[in-house]
């Protein structure tokens, strides 16, 4: 009952204010939380328009910096997904998004505003420099450097779209206490064709494993860092380190190891050379599939020429080392500049992202034929047949990605390329062909626009019986993903982790063996080798890459969507099994197992894999429920002195993790000078109350 109370008084404070747009459909702390971040941000706002004009800074402008300032983890918000940050940390990206879009709009669009003249990039970059140090958001060196490569294209949207601050946040974030704002044009479906019935029944055919079957590579998130340097420090304030400050570094434990490094750090070229060597000299194989992100994580320091010296570098060396093996790639959010920008085909050149396409296309010509050109150009995605029978869409879908400010410009821009989708498989259907799906991001994904990923999964839906694999990359991590229709099971879209060992990974590769009629996935496995081993052998040693596991004989031999999804209901009732699953999927790095996998973890590892269009979540919730208990039932009788059995074969013991990712839930710190709003409430304690509160519901 105190809690109710607690819950109505916040809500009636935060309505007080008569914000628009708060959904009646929100829980009460979602609508708590959505009118808090908006009076604050609007707060911001005001009083910075205010300095802005005068140069003085006043007391409520200081007292909501520093909270601010103070409320959120100096470097998650820029290594992590928005979906994968702590509660509080997403409340400080949803004010901050909602606050700077506030002022950089009125400067823009007021008639007196400072940024309608012809001198609004220095004016705008003094505004988002400070506001980056007063927020203590990053480094000035990053700060600065993102400004300048993202400039041209933030003016050109801002300019140009029609959606307000909160429509773009809202999109940006996709978490309920954020995403308020709706607008027709961001609310769209395909034409889908309707000749075959919808699913009745889960896709459940799928032939046996022979000696005959295809052996296919998936290479993924590369991330190749031609800057990496052995000793430097492993451990800065910038997202990406193991680049330079050996002198600070050397002998202590901050230094980066010579093989690579389980902190924000990416792959050196020795480790590379060594992951391909090995893999040549250990599979026979018949095709490569790349998805996505051979670039970097740093972030602010690209550049048109450093791209793609880092991506012409990498897959010529690819070429080189399986010079018979063809390869088919798709593109990663990292690999345009500025970072994760990708334009529609008809904005002017010097915002136009197909200058990036024109360099892939040359690399990719290679095994690629020249009908390929046309669609690589225009959206760098293109089809091809590899043999009768069997074809290959590689889609760039970043038009999903909500770090894509395009999606921003124009949200039925982000149609053409899945209505080219359906056309592809529709003409493939009546041919009779067998297709693979390569795509970067996996639809279900937090960071995967939900209206685009909900029209994709109806394409998946319709064609089930002409697309028998789907590969993704983009999350590092080693998974796989069920595509419902219906409440039925009708694909699996399958993740191959990443080669790089960004953050907490050991580097990691996979094979699958695909049955050469059908052409779908009847088994997989994955190649590994620990990193502190490797690093505490050095440079002389090779790193001792070992099968970390198969996928039939830890989990199930049938890989048909039918028996994944019945598979993930014996994974409810067993959290071993969950265990052992979240394991592999964290490539068995020694941070992850240090720190182990609680409930709340295994809750989300479970969910995830049932979770395909990401605001779609029956499934998800019943498996929730049933593992729930399990986890509560092995608990209970642990306490009466039983054991609730994890062994060597699956996971340690779970210590006290939150999440898959571990963000801190820790309430903000810092407090005010007593301004007469709710922004006077310190933001410790009403957080803190109003997550206390989340968590019970």
């Amino acid at each position: 009952m105190r809690i109710l109370l607690l819950i109505s008084t916040l809500l009636a404070t935060a309505l007080a204010f008569n914000l628009p747009g708060i959904p009646t459909e929100f829980t009460a702390n979602d609508a708590v939380l959505s009118a808090i971040s908006d009076d604050i941000a609007r707060k911001f706002e005001n009083e910075y328009m205010k300095y802005l004009k005068t140069g003085v800074e006043s007391a409520v402008l200081k007292q909501i910096s520093t909270q601010l300032s103070q409320s959120h983890s100096k470097k998650d918000i820029f290594v992590k997904e928005v979906h994968e940050l702590g509660a509080v940390d997403q409340f400080f990206v949803c004010v901050t998004c909602r606050a700077t879009l506030n002022v950089i709009a009125r400067s823009f669009r007021d008639p007196e505003g400072e940024l309608t003249g012809p001198n609004n990039k220095p004016i705008m970059k003094k505004i988002v420099l400070d506001i980056c140090d007063r927020l203590k958001i990053q480094t000035e060196e990053v700060c600065e450097a993102l400004f300048e490569s993202h400039w041209d294209i933030a003016e050109y949207i801002i300019t140009n779209t029609v959606i307000d601050s909160r429509e773009m946040c809202g999109l940006f974030m996709q978490l309920s206490f954020c995403d308020t704002g709706k607008h027709p044009d961001y609310e769209w479906s395909l034409a889908v064709d309707q000749s075959v019935p919808e699913a009745t029944e889960p896709k459940s055919d799928i032939p046996s494993k022979s000696e005959k079957d295809l052996k296919i590579l998936h290479l993924t998130d590369i991330h190749h860092d031609p800057w990496y340097k052995a000793g430097a420090l492993a451990e800065c304030d910038e997202p990406l380190c193991c680049q330079r400050h050996s002198e600070v570094a050397e002998g202590t434990s901050k230094a980066a190891g010579y093989w690579g490094d389980y902190r924000e750090c990416d792959l050196p070229w020795q480790t590379l050379e060594n992951a391909f060597d090995h893999i040549k000299t250990t599979h026979k194989l018949d095709y490569i599939y790349q998805t996505g992100d051979v670039v970097d994580h740093m972030v602010w320091g690209t550049s048109d020429e450093k791209n793609e010296d880092v991506y012409k570098n990498v897959i010529e060396k690819m070429y080189e080392v399986f010079p018979d093996v063809p390869v088919y790639p798709t593109i990663g959010n990292h690999e345009s500049h500025p970072l994760n920008m990708f334009s529609p085909d008809y904005v002017p050149e010097y915002v136009n992202t197909r200058k990036l396409y024109e360099v892939l296309y040359n690399i990719w010509s290679k095994y690629l034929p020249e009908d390929t050109k046309s669609t690589i150009l225009k959206g760098g995605y293109y089809t091809t047949l590899v043999k009768p029978g069997f074809r290959i869409i590689a889609l760039n879908n970043n038009d999903c990605y909500t770090d894509n400010w395009w999606i921003f410009h124009n949200g039925t821009d982000m149609k053409s390329q899945l209505q080219w989708l359906h056309e592809v498989l529709l003409t493939a259907e009546k041919a009779n062909e067998y297709v693979h799906i390569l795509a970067h991001i996996p639809s279900g994904d937090g960071t995967c626009w939900k209206v685009w990923s909900r029209e994709y999964n109806r394409i998946i839906a319709r064609f089930r019986n002409t697309i028998s694999g789907i590969f993704n990359g983009h999350t590092h991590k080693d998974e796989m993903n069920v595509h419902y229709s219906n409440g039925h099971a009708v694909g699996i879209s399958w993740n191959g982790g990443a080669l790089t060992t960004w953050t907490d990974k050991n580097p990691n590769y996979r094979v699958y063996q695909v049955e050469p009629s059908s052409y779908q996935v009847v088994d997989h496995e994955t190649w590994i080798f620990n990193l502190t081993e490797a690093n505490n052998a050095g440079k002389d040693a090779s790193p001792n890459w070992f099968k970390e596991y198969t996928f039939s004989e830890e989990f199930t031999s049938n890989l048909s969507p039918a028996s994944i999804d019945s598979f993930l209901d014996k994974m409810a009732e067993n959290p071993d099994l969950v265990r052992k699953f979240w394991r592999y999927k964290m490539t068995s790095a020694d941070p992850r197992l240090a720190e182990g996998c609680g409930k709340s973890c295994l809750l989300s590892t479970l969910c995830r894999i049932a979770t395909s269009v990401n605001d779609q979540k029956t499934r998800c919730e019943e498996l929730k429920a049933k593992l729930s208990v399990a986890i509560d039932n092995e608990n209970n009788s642990s306490s009466e002195g039983t054991t609730a059995g994890t062994t060597a074969s699956t996971a340690p013991t779970p210590t006290g993790s939150t999440t898959e990712s571990n963000p801190s839930t820790k309430p903000p710190g810092g407090g005010g000078d007593g301004a007469m709003s709710i922004t006077a409430i310190s933001l410790t304690s009403l957080l803190a109350a109003l997550f206390a509160i989340k968590c019970l519901f």
